[in-house]
């Protein structure tokens, strides 16, 4: 299925530091249509609603996030009535703690967002927040552009990190009509399972199913060597000169790749090629 309608959601009139030229770009890449949300965010406390404060203050506070949200609008829309794209806008308000439920229902109707890194410098609060939701309320696959990097529709190189999860097989079909316009695909797998299915053959029935679908893919085998996966994969991309890794994301808890860490949380955070991920 080709990408026909892509989502990207803006926080911050920094509109250099979302990814809307990212989605630009993609969007006429693919011949697509292009959703842009302008999210304003009502920073009160929710129990400040529970214990019955003064609706004057409550009015203010909602006010104050319509407000953000036009003032976003205001500097997405130039872009966009330069882009050459076929786009919407529109303006979204939430509360601070729940900023992803305002993005759900848009993105259960998206073939893909594309958000920039949710970890890091000058980085909103509620990016992480608005990517959980897409991936996982959503079922939205998002690609993730790290500052400095660029997105091209049709990546000369692609590097797929395969490791037999439901997440990851998800993402590679998600991402089929990139893998399919890509010069090279690297299939790469760390420290493949012992006893798993493929274990005669990792990666091989993958490849097989890539191939029908005319992806040309080899596989390449790696040990962490007592690192992280992690690094592992970051620093196989940089040397395949990939320009886009695929992989599944939060195959653990979003709560255990917080607190101990994992390859979703890392890539979120570090990634310096483009991720589309998928949950």
């Amino acid at each position: 299925m080709a990408f026909k309608t892509l989502l990207t959601v803006l926080t911050s009139p920094r509109i250099e530091a979302s990814a809307l030229e990212d989605a630009i770009v993609l969007a006429r890449g693919y011949d697509a249509h292009l959703e842009v949300i302008c999210l304003g965010l009502d920073r009160s406390h929710a129990a400040e609603y529970q214990l019955g404060v003064n609706a004057t203050v409550m009015h203010a506070a909602i006010e104050q996030a319509h407000e953000k949200a036009e003032k976003i609008q205001s500097a997405a829309r130039p872009v966009l009535e330069n882009s050459g794209v076929r786009w919407d806008i529109s303006d979204a308000v939430s509360m601070a703690g729940d900023a992803g439920r305002a993005v759900v229902h848009a993105g259960r109707f998206a073939d893909m967002a594309v958000l920039p890194l949710p970890y890091g410098e000058d980085v909103q609060s509620e990016d992480s927040a608005v990517l959980e939701a897409l991936l996982i309320d959503a079922h939205c696959p998002v690609c993730v552009v790290p500052p400095k990097a660029t997105a091209p529709a049709t990546p000369e190189t692609v590097m797929i990190a395969w490791n037999e999860s439901p997440e990851a097989l998800r993402a590679i079909r998600a991402a089929l009509p990139v893998l399919q316009s890509a010069a090279s695909v690297h299939i790469a797998i760390i420290d493949p399972p012992a006893h798993g299915t493929d274990r005669s053959d990792p990666g091989g029935a993958l490849a097989t199913w890539l191939s029908r679908h005319g992806v040309h893919c080899d596989i390449q085998i790696m040990s962490r060597s007592g690192g992280k996966v992690s690094d592992r994969l970051a620093q196989h991309a940089l040397e395949t000169g990939a320009g886009l890794l695929v992989m599944g994301g939060y195959g653990h808890s979003r709560f255990r790749e917080a607190v101990l860490g994992g390859a979703t949380r890392y890539m979120l955070e570090n990634a310096r090629v483009p991720v589309l991920m998928m949950h």
